[in-house]
């Protein structure tokens, strides 16, 4: 057996850490104060803190297509913001923590925390204000199959604000692009993997620096093209920890921001924002082999 092969282990959090229920999980998370603490920060890029002055006074609203979700808010600071979720304009603000991470120019991504759900539900938006288009990824931890795993509601959709027009036709949409494509990611000096689109449908990994070296790991992924370069991609750990993975990635920089959203053990509670520089490792010519 090769050196290489000794070294590559299966990801399986799963087999090691036993089943939560439901109720565990609330009270965990209603119980962590630093859920927003993660492991993966050393490449992520300083907080956007123009939000409240670009859009003073003014309320955006995130209206996602086929009868999804209506989404209001209002920045107050850095990292406070008002939303409400239902469009008719009677709905009560809630206040939460934001993060606010640029990835091009007018492309954002946004994520906060909806404290004290249940269940406890976490929000990841691309927020495009150049074509004032966005998608949404809301993950919601429990299925049918594990009180863990995370259940996800992707949309896409227009913003609407003040004196800005909305595309009518136009929107996100999923991609085969990155197809047969592989990327290395630096997330920190001693941190480093590799992500493998190998299929229209999957991700696979593998830890190539740091804590974990030589864990290896494939899911379901879903991947969303915002323009010629920029990429939205998200997928749940469903054999392993149950956690959520999003990344919006800049080709044209070779830098990515994202969010990680579970419980890697049964202990701990995170929903955190991080950013990596990345480099290409090669790409094999399988897009269009797939009949799907």
């Amino acid at each position: 057996m090769s050196t290489l092969n000794t070294l590559l282990r299966p990801y399986r959090a799963r087999a090691i850490n036993p089943e939560m229920t439901e109720a565990e999980v609330f009270d965990i998370a209603s119980k962590t104060s630093e859920y927003n603490i993660g492991g993966l920060i050393g490449r992520r890029p300083e907080f956007y803190d123009k939000l409240p002055e670009r859009f003073r006074d003014q309320t955006i609203t995130l209206r996602f297509d086929n009868g999804g979700p209506v989404l209001t808010h209002r920045f107050i600071d850095a990292h406070r913001l008002l939303w409400s979720e239902g469009g008719s304009g009677v709905e009560a603000y809630r206040e939460e923590y934001y993060e606010a991470l640029q990835i091009d120019t007018d492309v954002f991504l946004l994520a906060y925390l909806r404290k004290g759900s249940r269940p406890v539900t976490s929000i990841t938006i691309a927020l495009d204000f150049g074509m004032n288009l966005t998608t949404v990824i809301k993950g919601a931890i429990g299925t049918e199959f594990s009180a863990r795993d995370v259940s996800q509601y992707i949309g896409h959709g227009v913003i609407e604000r003040d004196g800005a027009p909305v595309p009518l036709a136009w929107r996100h949409q999923p991609t085969r692009d990155l197809v047969g494509r592989s990327f290395g990611w630096s997330y920190r000096d001693d941190m480093t993997s590799q992500h493998i689109y190998g299929a229209p449908s999957s991700i696979a990994w593998v830890i190539l620096q740091g804590p974990g070296c030589g864990l290896l790991g494939t899911a379901p992924c879903k991947y969303f093209r915002l323009n010629e370069h920029l990429y939205l991609y998200t997928w749940v750990e469903s054999m392993g920890s149950g956690q959520q993975g999003v990344v919006l990635m800049n080709l044209r920089t070779m830098h990515d921001v994202g969010t990680f959203y579970g419980f890697p053990d049964t202990k701990t509670f995170e929903f955190y924002t991080y950013g990596a520089k990345g480099y290409d490792l090669g790409s094999y010519n399988t897009r269009d082999l797939f009949p799907w």
